[in-house]
């Protein structure tokens, strides 16, 4: 043939197509004798339209027309394209938009399904006489502050990628089951049937450069695909999602196909790993209720001018979580602590753990400060420090690895858990000895956050001077290594935190079973403090040994103007778990060693040793010292300082020690003088930490420590230097001695001196 023409009629039931409904219609047009009774359709006042044109006037519509040969078959070819000038009248197309959007659960902080429909009135899109309303191009809905997406959906969550859906095909999808986040129904008025579908979670865009995308490449974003059964008519509509940094949800749709619909519900899935969760109030702090705001963009106008619709609904949450009362404008915040020792053995490793909880509906976890009881601390051993900037950048070493952490987050009865955690020591940190690194993966399903950098939480380790007590407190709110709250927008509402301390021959415990306490806080995001208190006791104290060994010696030279020296050893083998650390030392010198008036006079004031003891004069300055410990790589070292306290009648004798890592430990004496002239020095709280060897020496100097009566040597050989001692370990046990002070160099005594005392004995046995 040569050629054909084909007319599709708008509305085929109009009366103006009459005369060409068949061939008698047209020959009964022309006068000629013809059966007409099919020549009008069966009576309709309102027939249906069958074509509406687009509702776009920006854009020249085309047509193409493909063809195929008998020569060969199936195989289509393009015959050529038709251009249509673009049509006029758009802004005389009536447009209009509604939202209605409620949660399925009304208790605040709670997981929750949340049904959205969209309506775009339809009622005059098959009025043949008139305009049909224009095609919605764009819909962007901004939930209320508080409705936010729930970390605890992230557990079995799988994504659906961009082949997966294939947006540009009429296929069916091959997304998993596990990326459907909500069930999809659309009302059209040009089908008889709903088209229903799913919509699915995007493969996220996890962070630039990574292999995992989807067409905005964007951290959330949803497919809806839904489908009629009976026709076959399929449709697939990419959704980008953005969060706020308070984790506001704003969806959004553009470019829609020009396509009418009355009606699209999405009902996003409930249960205790729903996507998404309720506020945490009943009401906005200013009394308002949740409002959910839509902005509908037609395709009528221009997309610098649109004919833009704003709707909005609000719903209210009618309880607290859990079914509880309304909140007030303050959250409740009542944590809950548990931490203890696995191996209660006294003196014995043992891992140490500690949990952390808080309930949903109740401010989120910003700090935490536990104060350990004295003698829980940890061997340092063979134990690398994790230096900077690798404690910050999650980085550090397995050899300054220390213990594992799991974290729960999300609201629900099943949480999130995210393991994998690490715990490294670090060197130095905001001011302590100590710090830690709490390195967590920032992965939670399909999502990876951060860029693939991990979480990393920052926390101090404080030794009290006096009791060697360890303190941990984690980085304030507002710091870049604070607990996080919020992460890319996704609220994390934390819900556990484990954390185990599990190096070998790590931790190990005290060595005095008397009952102790562990305590500190625990800080929420709207400063609320939360003091914790827990129990803590070792046992078998009584199976520990105490076997220290004490040595003084002094020399035989003492001066009016240098007075005498006096060096002190105490040995005390280590032995984790079989031997008990000391706990108190009394020693009383004897009256040939008396303190002198000159240097009690010239102790440091209370007010300038706290303030800082190397401020103190040089004259109260008055010996050294040396502890060795398997706790710390190196030694202690220090001197030792009198100070005076107000209402004490003597000055304290008082060692400041100090490591290379910064530790420093105070060991206190109280000191006392008889009316005979005895000193006597109690070191009353010796810290529970093991050591092998303390030494101090007190010299001979312009201001010494003690002084000398009489000749050394001769009481030394007439047995009166003797200083009764008095040592008590952490467990209880008891060492009492006369310490014999021997003196050096003193002369060696000559043959003849010998000769006579010999000869001497001779004649009183004679006598």
């Amino acid at each position: 043939f040569m050629d054909t023409t084909l007319t599709l009629w708008g509305v085929p039931g109009d009366t103006q197509h009459d005369k060409a409904r068949s061939v008698q219609c047209i020959n009964a047009a022309a006068g000629l004798e013809a059966e007409t009774s099919l020549c009008a359709p069966e009576g309709t006042t309102s027939p249906p339209p069958f074509l509406i044109l687009p509702t776009s006037c920006t854009s020249e519509l085309q047509s193409v027309v493909e063809g195929d040969s008998w020569q060969q078959e199936g195989a289509f070819k393009e015959l050529g394209t038709s251009l249509m000038a673009g049509l006029g009248g758009c802004s005389s197309l009536p447009f209009g938009g509604e939202i209605e959007v409620s949660p399925d659960e009304q208790s605040a902080s709670t997981p929750s399904g949340l049904s959205v429909d969209v309506k775009v009135p339809q009622q005059d899109a098959l009025n043949p006489a008139g305009l049909a309303p224009s095609a919605l191009r764009g819909i962007t809905v901004v939930l209320p502050e508080g409705i936010a997406l729930n970390a605890a959906a992230a557990d079995g969550l799988q994504a659906c990628s961009e082949e997966q859906v294939g947006l540009d095909n009429g296929l069916e999808v091959a997304c998993p089951n596990a990326s459907k986040v909500a069930t999809v129904t659309v009302h059209t008025p040009l089908l008889p049937n709903p088209l229903k579908g799913f919509a699915y979670l995007a493969q996220p865009q996890n962070f630039p450069g990574s292999p995992q995308e989807n067409p905005f490449q964007s951290l959330v974003a949803i497919y809806v695909v839904a489908r009629d059964p009976v026709s076959g008519v399929i449709i697939k509509l990419a959704g980008q999602i953005t969060l706020s940094p308070t984790g506001q949800i704003t969806t959004t749709f553009t470019n829609n196909p020009q396509l009418p619909f009355e009606t699209a519900e999405l009902s996003f899935f409930g249960g205790e790993r729903a996507p998404l969760s309720t506020p945490a109030l009943c009401r906005l702090p200013g009394g308002e209720g949740y409002v959910t705001h839509a902005t509908f963009t037609p395709w009528a106008g221009t997309p610098a001018a649109p004919e833009i619709t704003q709707a909005s609904t609000e719903f209210d949450i009618t309880s607290g979580a859990n079914g509880t009362p309304c909140p007030g404008a303050n959250l409740s915040f009542t944590p809950t602590l548990e931490s203890g020792v696995t191996n209660v053995n006294a003196g014995s490793f043992s891992e140490l753990t500690t949990t952390l909880s808080r309930e949903d509906g109740q401010q989120s976890l910003s700090g935490v400060q536990l104060q350990f009881p004295p003698g829980v601390s940890g061997l340092l051993d063979g134990v690398k420090l994790c230096g900077e900037p690798q404690a910050n950048e999650g980085t550090c070493p397995a050899e300054s690895e220390i213990g594992e952490t799991i974290v729960s987050v999300g609201l629900g009865g099943d949480p999130f858990t995210v393991t994998g955690g690490k715990v490294y020591i670090t060197g130095p940190y905001d001011g302590a000895p100590f710090g830690l690194s709490i390195v967590n993966p920032a992965k939670a399903g399909p999502f990876v956050l951060l860029q693939g950098r991990p979480i990393v939480v920052r926390a101090r380790i404080e030794v009290n001077p006096r009791t060697a007590a360890l303190t941990a407190t984690t980085d304030p709110l507002g710091s870049p290594h604070a607990i996080p709250t919020i992460v890319e927008g996704i609220p994390l509402q934390i819900k556990h935190v484990y954390v185990t301390i599990n190096r070998p021959r790590f931790v190990f415990n005290p060595t005095n079973c008397d009952p102790l306490k562990l305590t500190g806080s625990i800080e929420s995001t709207q400063g609320a403090l939360a003091p914790q208190a827990l129990p803590f006791q070792v046992t078998n104290c009584g199976d520990l040994s105490f076997k220290p060994q004490f040595q003084v010696q002094t020399g035989a030279k003492p001066s009016r103007i240098t007075g005498a020296s006096l060096h002190v050893t105490l040995d005390l083998p280590y032995s984790p778990g079989s031997g008990a650390n000391v706990a108190k030392v009394k020693v009383s010198l004897p009256k040939q060693l008396p303190s002198p008036l000159k240097t009690l006079q010239k102790a440091c004031t209370e007010k300038t040793f706290e303030e800082n003891p190397a401020h103190c004069p040089e004259a109260s300055r008055v010996g050294e010292a040396r502890v060795s410990t398997p706790v710390l790589e190196g030694a202690l070292t220090g001197p030792a300082y009198f100070v005076s306290y107000g209402g004490a009648k003597y000055p304290e004798l008082v060692i400041v020690l100090t490591g290379e890592d910064g530790v420093t430990v105070q060991v206190h004496g109280e000191t006392f003088i008889s009316k005979a002239g005895i000193t006597t020095a109690t070191f009353a709280t010796v810290p529970d930490v093991p050591f092998t060897t303390f030494e101090m020496t007190l010299p001979q100097r312009e201001y010494p420590a003690l002084t000398a009566n009489g000749n050394l040597c001769q009481a030394q050989a007439a047995g009166k230097l003797l200083m009764p001692t008095e040592l008590v370990g952490q467990n209880g046990s008891k060492l009492n001695q006369n310490t014999k002070i021997a003196v050096t160099g003193c002369p060696k005594k000559s043959s003849h001196a010998k000769h006579k005392r010999k000869h001497a004995k001779k004649a009183k046995r004679k006598r």
